[in-house]
């Protein structure tokens, strides 16, 4: 008979030996497993939440100085990687650009499944790549730009003749370039007004992008902690689906106007074409006008291109406001250049070096989106030898980057010569140079930004060549609250208000 016992003794042993084998070997992936970037102590369940106070963007540039410019937080449930240095933006823009092309999505532009179809905040796929062809190619390319060069000159001289006729009251500046921004991208989209500043029914767009932009800045729990989305605390998804509807239905007419005309055969010539004929060429399988798709992209077209612009010149008037000497050194420029019998038209801005060095300046100094809108690492990889975990959170602070003293000197002053000098003055804001990336950089950097650039230094020169700006009320320039308010973007919350006085012949503001 068989000797189980003898059989049990002799199958122990190898048995024993690929336990402990498989031991070893275990142990060994522990240890050479990579670490995840540093970062301060999570606190249990919350993380590092109460670490991000009202400025996050501050208090992560605090952090980055003790854990380095690659730094993980825990943040409620969701892992997040913080860029603070133009080395490691450039490891999460170029070299692992297609890894991290992903989006995290803040709840509020989940609502309506906003999200899926989104060119802001959608996932890098085929359809987000459609989309970001028809922006490139189509909407935002030179020729196009060139040809829609005449609706930008006549809103921008429209305005001027409006702040003229008003015979010097206050000027909201924030309130003024919004209305021409919003018009002028009506004009480029659908070869219409979209808001008329003196009456007041039209009020209505403008007071929805406002809400959707103040609905998005919102710190909302469910970002954090998913398991709240059905609780959800302070109403931010319904609100914001309540806006989205809004401007879905503000598109959708002019949509079906064009639908309605192009079925009679009504055509446009190329160069009098706006963008919604654009897509109307571009309509496919993939891509119609008559689904939710559609109405998405023309939202965030008026969103992105009205808030950024928007921003960036309140901030850049109350600079030059702020600083008379730099104002006066810009106006040397605009005089020798354009002279004081015409306005400025857009060939000009080319040999205007001033100008572009102080929206460099003012980019850097007061970023649109301090965080740049997050990017998800759709698969882990590594940087800097530590790892960048699947699905996690990666977030840029271009804030810090602005103002890293080891990048910038001087870098909380407001200084355009910087741009004017030395290496700096090669430097551009197009995704090259990660020392200034307020528009992003890689797959993901803003299809808008030929437009936004071009509108900013034109409406920027228009209004300083046109006029001196006065401070209301005996305010003194070092008077000027130069605050700035955290949320999708870092906004001026005391709007910035001047007396215009002409500097021009009147006859000019009248052409």
């Amino acid at each position: 008979m068989m000797d189980i016992p003898a059989l049990s003794r002799s199958s122990l042993l190898p048995t024993a030996a690929s336990l402990m084998l498989f031991f070893f070997l275990w142990r060994r992936c522990r240890r050479t497993r990579l670490p995840l970037p540093p970062g301060p102590p999570p606190w249990p369940n919350v993380g590092n939440l109460f670490q991000l106070g009202k400025r996050p963007h501050e208090s992560f540039f605090a952090l980055s100085v003790k854990y380095g410019p690659l730094m993980t937080l825990r943040l409620g449930m969701r892992t997040v990687v913080v860029v603070s240095s133009p080395a490691m933006a450039n490891e999460v823009f170029k070299t692992h650009n297609n890894i991290l092309a992903g989006r995290t999505v803040i709840e509020a532009f989940k609502s309506l499944s906003h999200h899926k179809t989104s060119l802001i905040w959608g996932q890098y796929g085929p359809h987000w790549r459609h989309l970001r062809r028809i922006s490139t190619v189509e909407l935002f390319s030179p020729k196009r730009l060139e040809a829609l060069q005449h609706l930008r000159r006549n809103q921008v001289f429209r305005t001027i003749r409006h702040i003229f006729e008003d015979k010097g009251k206050v000027v909201n500046i924030g309130r003024t370039v919004f209305f021409t921004s919003l018009n002028l991208l009506g004009n480029m989209i659908f070869s219409t007004d979209v808001f008329d500043p003196r009456n007041p029914a039209s009020s209505g767009l403008k007071d929805t992008i406002w809400a959707m932009m103040k609905l998005g800045g919102m710190h909302n729990l469910v970002d954090f902690f998913q398991f709240l989305r059905f609780l959800e605390p302070r109403d931010i998804s319904h609100q914001m689906a309540r806006h989205i509807k809004a401007m879905y239905d503000f598109s959708d007419t002019f949509i079906q106007k064009r639908l309605a005309t192009t079925s009679q055969g009504v055509q446009r010539i190329d160069s009098e074409k706006d963008f919604l004929d654009v897509l109307v060429d571009c309509r496919s399988e993939e891509f119609t006008l008559v689904d939710v798709r559609s109405l998405i992209f023309f939202q965030e077209l008026f969103m992105a291109g009205t808030e950024t612009s928007t921003t960036t010149l309140e901030w850049a008037m109350a600079e030059f406001i702020r600083n008379p000497e730099k104002l006066n050194r810009l106006r040397e420029e605009l005089d020798e250049v354009v002279g004081c019998k015409r306005r400025v038209e857009e060939p000009d801005l080319d040999r205007l070096p001033y100008l572009h060095a102080a929206v460099k300046e003012i980019l850097r100094l007061h970023p649109t989106v301090p965080l740049l809108v997050p990017h998800r690492a759709d698969s882990s990889c590594v940087i800097g030898g530590f790892l960048i975990p699947k699905h996690s959170q990666v977030t840029v602070n271009f804030w810090a980057i602005a103002r890293d003293p080891a990048i910038w000197n001087e870098p909380s002053e407001f200084m355009p010569k910087r741009f004017l000098e030395g290496e700096n003055s090669r430097m551009e804001y197009g995704g090259q140079n990660f020392e200034l990336i307020p528009f992003g950089a890689g797959r993901r950097i803003c299809p808008g930004l030929p437009l936004g650039s071009c509108m900013v230094h034109f409406v920027l020169a228009s209004l300083l060549h046109s006029f001196e700006w006065l401070l209301p009320d005996g305010m003194r320039c070092e008077q000027m609250d130069m605050a700035d308010e955290f949320g999708i973007t870092l906004k001026k919350p005391t709007e910035l208000g001047a007396i215009p006085v002409p500097r021009l012949p009147h006859h000019i503001y009248e052409q």
